[in-house]
């Protein structure tokens, strides 16, 4: 069986701009029906991927591939290709009118029979819990009801791809737990590509599908929890990071000065006692937090600064660990990815 063509796909795709900041993307692929989640810290290039990936900006290299075919947004094409899409943007903008006529504004540029509107409106709001708010003023919503009625808006043109730019930024826990539930559902309605950043570590891996991390405009392994700044000190031919007046890392870099390490949690070892193996970076540390999800444990450990670290639930179990136990990590120099 043929292996479906990706909805979006990228190669070698760059931007750079004049003040120095450059986004470098070798390759991304994105399926069909599937959720993705880019995180990353500010300034790492998360929105402009998303406006690069939508057509509204042009890349100063590479290639996108739309369903198969290279696209650029210059392309007399691109406006076809955007109008399957959809960008939902950090601070979204609503028409100072009704919540009705906020959501029927895009019917109304794809010329959707003006018949048929009342009905899609419903069926919108009613997916996003704000039944019966056809008629409210847009400017009495709260930022949580603002980003619901954005998201109806939406969802009403049946997009094959959704971008969701900071979609939880500025809204209350229980608007936070709607908001995941319609994303999580999406998927069921249609077969709609969902591609969101976020700056919260905790809703992407529970969401996504797939997580893909950015830092300085570069593709990262793994998740950034373990993301710190520091000096490289060195000593011959060995090169420690220093984190803090009692830590120091070791490293392999040929970088000096000021950098950013980021070191992957699933390559983080812990252990009850000290271990001993090549590995040179090893710190005795407090459980802070234990989280449980499937098979697989993320443990927050105390070592002067935080680590978090992902294990197997067997060695969890093994282990009987327990917030304010005492444990060692371990991970090797060549682990640390140095920016």
């Amino acid at each position: 069986m043929r292996e479906k063509v990706p909805v979006l796909r990228v190669r070698n795709l760059g931007k750079e701009y004049r003040e120095g900041f450059k986004l470098e993307i070798p390759y991304m692929s994105f399926a069909e029906g599937k959720i993705y989640a880019i995180t990353g810290p500010n300034g790492a290039g998360k929105t402009t991927l998303l406006n690069l990936l939508s057509l509204l900006e042009e890349p100063t290299g590479g290639e996108i591939f739309f369903r198969g075919r290279k696209v650029n947004a210059s392309s007399p094409k691109a406006i076809h290709i955007r109008r399957r899409m959809h960008l939902v943007m950090e601070n979204p903008y609503l028409f100072r009118t009704t919540v009705y006529r906020n959501i029927t504004a895009g019917l109304k540029i794809r010329a959707v029979e003006k018949s048929l509107a009342p009905e899609l409106v419903r069926d919108s709001l009613q997916r996003v819990s704000l039944e019966g708010f056809e008629q409210r003023p847009a400017s009495t919503l709260s930022r949580g009801e603002m980003q619901r009625v954005v998201l109806a808006r939406a969802l009403i043109l049946k997009p094959e791809v959704l971008f969701l730019d900071e979609p939880f930024v500025n809204i209350d826990r229980r608007t936070r737990e709607i908001l995941e539930g319609l994303i999580r559902g999406i998927k069921h309605l249609f077969p709609t590509t969902v591609i969101l950043t976020t700056h919260d570590l905790r809703c992407a891996y529970s969401l996504a599908d797939k997580v893909y991390s950015l830092l300085e405009g570069k593709l990262v392994r793994g998740s950034l929890e373990n993301l710190f700044t520091g000096e490289v000190v060195r000593k011959g031919k060995d090169r420690w990071v220093k984190i803090s007046p009692s830590l120091r890392i070791s490293v392999v870099t040929p970088k000096e000065g000021k950098v950013r390490i980021c070191i992957p949690p699933e390559d983080i070892v812990l252990s009850q006692a000290a271990f001993h193996s090549s590995a040179r970076n090893s710190f005795r540390g407090i459980i802070t937090n234990i989280y449980l999800s499937g098979d697989v444990v993320k443990v927050c450990v105390d070592a002067g600064v935080e680590f978090t670290a992902l294990i197997t639930r067997a060695s969890y179990q093994s282990m009987n660990l327990a917030a304010g136990s005492s444990v060692f990590i371990t991970f090797k120099s060549t682990a640390v990815q140095v920016f």
